[in-house]
Formats: C-alpha cells, sequence, structure tokens
C-alpha cells in the first residue's frame, strides 16, 4: 500500500483553506493548516510535509518571507513550495521562482490544474484519485451525499471551525453563509490595496530615481583644471613592470609542467581561464604539481550571467559542481566563496506581460523599469535557484565531515561592480545595460586554510 502524502496549507483565510483542502483530500492527500507563517514554521519544525501550499499576504510575515525562510534552513530547503494567491503575472512569477517556489496557483483553482501541478511534483499518479465516484471518496463526504439523499436538508462539517451543523435552521445557515463571504470580501479588498500599493510603490521609485538623478546633474560642480602629478605615473608604471614579470615567471613555470608526463602518462591539462572548467585528461594524476597551477586559476574567478537567469543555476551550478569535485580530487582544505551581485537593466513592458530588454536607442528615461525582476532582492535564497538549493544540500562535497565549505553571500546592488552612466538626456539604453551585464557577475574565491 503506497504512503499517503502530506500537504500543508498556509493561509489567514477560513474559508481558503478549506476549500483547498477538501481538494487535496480527493486526491488521497493527507491535509494539515495553517492560519500564518508563523505557525508554519512552529509546524515544520517537527513534521515534514511533503508540499506547502503558501498564501501572499498574511499578517506579520508574508509569504515571500516565510518562502525565503524554509528555503534558507537546510532541513527544509528541498520541500517544494507552490504560492496559492490571486496575484499573478510573469514579474509575480519570476520573483516567487527567484526565492525558491516551483510555482503559482490561483485562488480559483480548477481541479485539473491542480491535479496537473500535484503531478509535476510526483504527488499524484493516477487521474481515476479525481474521479467523483463514491468509493474514491472520504468516508466524511460519502457520510455527507448519504445524508443529503436521506433527509434533503444541507449537513456541513468544518473541522476548523470546528462547527457540525445538521439541518440546521435557515437564519443560522444564512448568517454562517454571510460570515464565509465576508472573509473573501475582506480577501479580496486586502490584494486589491496590496496591488494598488506595489504599483504606486513602483512609480514613486522611478520618479524618485529621475529627480534625483536631475538635481545632482545640476548640483555638480564643475572640476577644475589640476596640474597632473609625475609621482603616480612612476609609480603605476613600477607596479605595472612588477606585475608582468611575476606573470611571465608563473607562465614559464605552468608551461614547463604541461611539457613533462606525470609518472609516465598522458601530460595534465591545465585549465585556463574561460569562465568553464575543463576535463581531466588523467584524474590520478591530480593530486600532483599541475593542480597547484589549478588552485592558481581558481582563486579569484568571475562568471557572468544573463539578465533573464538567476545567478546561482544553469552553467553555474555546473561549473560549482565541477569545481568541488576537482577540489575534493586535490585534497583542497578551506573555503569556497561565491558572491553574487545583480545587474539593473533598462527594461519595457509591465508585470502582467513581462519585461524585455529595448532597443539599443531608446533613451534611459523612456525605460518602463530600472531593476531586475527575476532577482528583486539581494538575499543569498533570491539569487539561488531551486536546483542550487537541492544540489547544495544533497552534494556529498559539501557533507559535514567534508574539509570542503561554501559560503554565498549577495553583494547589494546598491554598490555596483562596474558604476553605471550619468542618467542624462543622451544616455541610451545601450549604454545602461552594458554596464548592467557586467554588474550580472557571480564571484568565486578560494580561501585555504
Amino acid at each position: 500500500m503506497p504512503i499517503q502524502k502530506h500537504a500543508l496549507v498556509v493561509d489567514d483565510s477560513k474559508s481558503a483553506r478549506l476549500v483547498l483542502r477538501r481538494m487535496l483530500e480527493k486526491y488521497t492527500l493527507a491535509v494539515d493548516t495553517a492560519n500564518s507563517a508563523s505557525e508554519a514554521l512552529e509546524y515544520l519544525i517537527h513534521n515534514r510535509p511533503d508540499v506547502i501550499f503558501m498564501d501572499h499576504m498574511m499578517p506579520g510575515m508574508d509569504g515571500f518571507e516565510a518562502v525565503k525562510a524554509i528555503k534558507s534552513n537546510p532541513a527544509t530547503a528541498t520541500i517544494p513550495i507552490l504560492m496559492y494567491t490571486s496575484k499573478g503575472g510573469d514579474l509575480y512569477l519570476s520573483q516567487a521562482r527567484a526565492l525558491g517556489a516551483a510555482g503559482i496557483l490561483p485562488k480559483s483553482v480548477a481541479p485539473a490544474e491542480l491535479f496537473d501541478s500535484l503531478e509535476r511534483l510526483g504527488l499524484v499518479n493516477d487521474r481515476r484519485e479525481e474521479s467523483a465516484s463514491t468509493d474514491d471518496e472520504p468516508a466524511s463526504e460519502r457520510a455527507l451525499d448519504i445524508h443529503q439523499r436521506s433527509t434533503g436538508p444541507a449537513s456541513f462539517y468544518d473541522s476548523e471551525m470546528s462547527v457540525n451543523i445538521r439541518a440546521a435552521p435557515p437564519d443560522e445557515l444564512d448568517t454562517r453563509i454571510r460570515k464565509l463571504l465576508e472573509e473573501q470580501r475582506v480577501e479580496l479588498r486586502k490584494d486589491i490595496l496590496v496591488c494598488m500599493e506595489s504599483v504606486s510603490k513602483r512609480v514613486g521609485t522611478k520618479f524618485d530615481h529621475e529627480l534625483e538623478a536631475r538635481l545632482e546633474h545640476l548640483a555638480a560642480p564643475v572640476a577644475p583644471a589640476t596640474q597632473t602629478s609625475v609621482v603616480p605615473g612612476v609609480l603605476l608604471s613600477i607596479l605595472l613592470f612588477a606585475s608582468l614579470a611575476w606573470n611571465y615567471s608563473l607562465y614559464q613555470d605552468i608551461k614547463s609542467i604541461q611539457s613533462e608526463p606525470v609518472s609516465g602518462k598522458a601530460p595534465v591539462v591545465v585549465p585556463q581561464p574561460t569562465g568553464r572548467i575543463e576535463p581531466i585528461a588523467e584524474k590520478t594524476a591530480v593530486t600532483s604539481a599541475p593542480n597547484w597551477a589549478f588552485l592558481d586559476w581558481a582563486m579569484n574567478q568571475t562568471m557572468a550571467y544573463p539578465y533573464d537567469e538567476i545567478a546561482l543555476d544553469k552553467s553555474r551550478l555546473d561549473t560549482v559542481n565541477a569545481l568541488l569535485e576537482r577540489l575534493a580530487d586535490s585534497g583542497f582544505k578551506g573555503k569556497v566563496v561565491l558572491q553574487t551581485h545583480a545587474g539593473e537593466f533598462c527594461m519595457l513592458g509591465n508585470e502582467d506581460s513581462g519585461y524585455r530588454l529595448p532597443p539599443p536607442e531608446l533613451r534611459i528615461d523612456k525605460c518602463d523599469l530600472i531593476g531586475n525582476p527575476v532577482q528583486p532582492a539581494d538575499t543569498p535564497a533570491s539569487h539561488q535557484s531551486l536546483a542550487f538549493a537541492n544540489f547544495y544540500n544533497s552534494t556529498p562535497y559539501l557533507a559535514e565531515e567534508s574539509p570542503i565549505r561554501l559560503e554565498i553571500t549577495a553583494l547589494p546592488r546598491s554598490t555596483p561592480l562596474v558604476v553605471y552612466p550619468e542618467r542624462l538626456e543622451g544616455t541610451t539604453a545601450l549604454d545602461w545595460n552594458s554596464a548592467a551585464e557586467k554588474n550580472n557577475r557571480v564571484i568565486l574565491r578560494l580561501e585555504p586554510q
């Protein structure tokens, strides 16, 4: 007999919890509920559901903050989370996915859509569980139908509100129906206010940025011409010559190592700084001298990534995995530091239709958004995909007994790696996005013990 799957529904609305719980029970899922994010976090201390349905707007900690907390905890990071909300749009979806959510379901979700989501997560296998056959329904549902056929008046049981109504008087039924409708009205009003607040903040932020840029341009003093000193130029020339000499010496050492076979076998290929780690020709020779060249290459590297991707995902995930394997084979002991940084792009579009890069010649003041919809926050959790979080918690190279440790930090975009151009009348989207692409980086650093 298959093990019953468990779901946790987190929503401050009793009626929303009740509706979703009954839909999930039709797929033979055991359902627990929580009326706040803090209650859900307490529940997860001693329980591990197979899926979490998370509302967005709740008193106190909201859904996004709860997702961050769950994904930042290694013990709960692998639990799939579906945002169960009335909000939508590509921007909201990208924000939810950036935080680690597996997807979004609307409050008015259809049974087929709910089944597809559960099937993708491997929680249901057969649509026969969706059938309305009385043999497949829970005992409480069959008793309800039998009572309705035999007595006529409605029988209703709500385990969350601890109310059992059997042939209740019309006045009492009317009162309870009005209560449920009032809850729905409050929730819809809350969602409308949240949407209005989000739009007003975005417009206000854009206006403040434009006003600040214009004021800075008007207030900027004209720098007087100064006489250039000869001393800094001489010092810079000396440092440049010393750096070239050291690099030439290192190049000769690496070249001599590459030309000599190790233990009579084929020579080891030393990785070149291309942003990727090439395969090793002879894995048995990694612990020999050429390993120092590899560590020298890997000591400080940067990886660029596209504007529409999360920093730690796809090719960066493959690179980190290959790097950890090479470090483990070479006997490296110490810390691998990943610093992520997000660029702020000039984009056209909106939350509903999504955002895209504009034509290069577009003026900067014509951008609909200057930001990063895929990574809206500067936190390590928002810069990691679900695949990377799962890798981080499952790879043997980062086990407790491993000498390798991985540290992930998100650098604030308020301090850019590359300075953006001034927002002047002649500044184009090409000028701005060229700097944004250079700020979309993952910096890799090794700190040996």
